[in-house]
């Protein structure tokens, strides 16, 4: 189950899963419009989604330059942020210049989620945020905490 709520401070989406563990609480917050987009094919998504699909709660966390090619698109870690969180771009292959197609931050509270149930979640709701970037154009912002 999902809930969505638009906040009237940024004028921005907010959606929450309904995961009923109160230490594993995590949202995704559109943060605005995607940096050097470039509007995808129907084969860029279809990639985008495939690689995508292949995120798992361990490569979260990985450093550059970690990727997952598929195709025409490349889902990559661009570097770590403040707190040990993460920014994840999905970008076309062979463009130069504006290539970006689904962009998120990945806040480093959800790293220390401790239980395979909350790693799972993890997973889940970064996965869910990269596909909302995908089909709406903007950036997310995924955050915690998830102990």
């Amino acid at each position: 189950m999902e809930n969505q709520s638009l906040d009237p401070n940024l004028g921005a989406a907010s959606e929450t899963e309904l995961f009923n563990d109160p230490n594993c609480t995590i949202t995704i917050v559109n943060t605005g419009p995607i940096n050097n987009y470039h509007v995808p094919s129907p084969a860029n998504i279809q990639d985008a989604t495939d690689a995508i699909s292949q995120l798992v709660f361990a490569d979260i966390w990985r450093l550059p330059p970690f990727r997952i090619s598929v195709r025409t698109v490349r889902l990559d870690v661009q570097g770590a942020i403040a707190g040990g969180g993460r920014n994840w771009q999905v970008q076309i292959n062979g463009i130069s210049g504006a290539s970006t197609i689904s962009a998120i931050i990945v806040q480093g509270n959800l790293a220390t989620a401790s239980t395979e149930e909350r790693r799972a979640y993890v997973q889940r709701m970064v996965r869910n945020a990269l596909v909302q970037s995908l089909n709406t154009a903007r950036s997310m912002d995924v955050n915690g905490p998830c102990r």
